[in-house]
């Protein structure tokens, strides 16, 4: 050490920046020179095409199976559709007459956890609805079920049972 010392600071170099950090008994880290080297035509045309094969691939394993069409339910001019963006699912009472809408009540909400993977696979829709007396019957794809009392529109967890045929696992 004494010796790069002697060799580098002499009287012309004692105040440079190596000197200073020398004496002061700290290692020299000479600055990095970067080399930027620049693409050819070919060059970028080909790590163009593999960053455009790269995004289509990675977009198209993440795209969900739509879910299944729920047929809308009729009973005294009242029409119960279901409806939902895959966070949260609804039933919606139209006039059949009219063509206005009722009410819509919020069946359910799905929390997206960011750690479980991309969010339109975690995604739940309703997929079975049926009347039974005053309420309305609705399971969605984990074969959760929940009663809507259509007089107080009062949304509570139900066993399903027997009520709804099996259903594939989606």
């Amino acid at each position: 050490m004494q010796f790069y010392f002697r060799e580098f600071c002499g009287k012309e170099f004692f105040n440079s920046h190596a000197c200073s950090r020398q004496l002061s008994r700290q290692p020299y880290n000479p600055p990095m020179v970067t080399f930027r080297r620049k693409l050819n035509p070919m060059n970028r045309l080909l790590v163009g095409i593999l960053a455009c094969c790269t995004f289509c691939a990675v977009s198209a394993m993440a795209k969900r199976v739509a879910p299944k069409d729920v047929p809308p339910l009729i009973a005294n001019g009242i029409r119960y559709a279901a409806t939902g963006d895959g966070r949260d699912s609804f039933v919606v009472a139209t006039d059949e007459a009219t063509g206005k809408d009722l009410w819509r009540v919020k069946v359910f909400h799905t929390r997206i956890e960011f750690w479980r993977g991309e969010e339109d696979n975690q995604w739940i829709f309703i997929s079975d609805m049926k009347l039974d007396g005053n309420s309305l019957l609705v399971r969605n794809e984990k074969n959760r079920c929940y009663s809507i009392f259509l007089n107080t529109r009062r949304v509570k967890n139900r066993p399903c049972g027997n009520v709804f045929p099996p259903q594939e696992p989606r």
